[in-house]
Parts: C-alpha cells; structure tokens; sequence
C-alpha cells in the first residue's frame, strides 16, 4: 500500500511539473498567467520534497 502511495505522489507531482513547464513553454499562445505557471512548479515541488521528508521523520 504505501508503494502504491508513493507512486501516486510522484505521479501527481510530475503530472503538475509537467503542466507548469507546459503552460511556460506555450505562454505566448495560451496567455497562460504567470502564478498558474508557478503554482504548478510549486506544488509539484512540494509534494515531492514532502515524499522525501516525510518517512525520514
């Protein structure tokens, strides 16, 4: 289960990792705002340092 867990996380995280790259990338032809860009690097960031952090507590 917790494999299952941890694979879900880094799913997510790479799914708005790649989002905010995406929305950069295309900027220009989406008009895509700038916090939407860095709201996906921030939480697919987060939920990877957390997925890090957290069994190492």
């Amino acid at each position: 289960m917790q494999l299952f867990m941890w694979f879900t996380v880094i799913a997510v995280a790479a799914a708005l990792l790649g989002a905010g790259l995406y929305y950069q990338l295309r900027r220009q032809a989406l008009q895509s705002d700038p916090v939407l860009i860095r709201s996906c690097y921030l939480g697919g960031g987060a939920l990877l340092l957390g997925n890090w952090l957290v069994p190492m507590l």
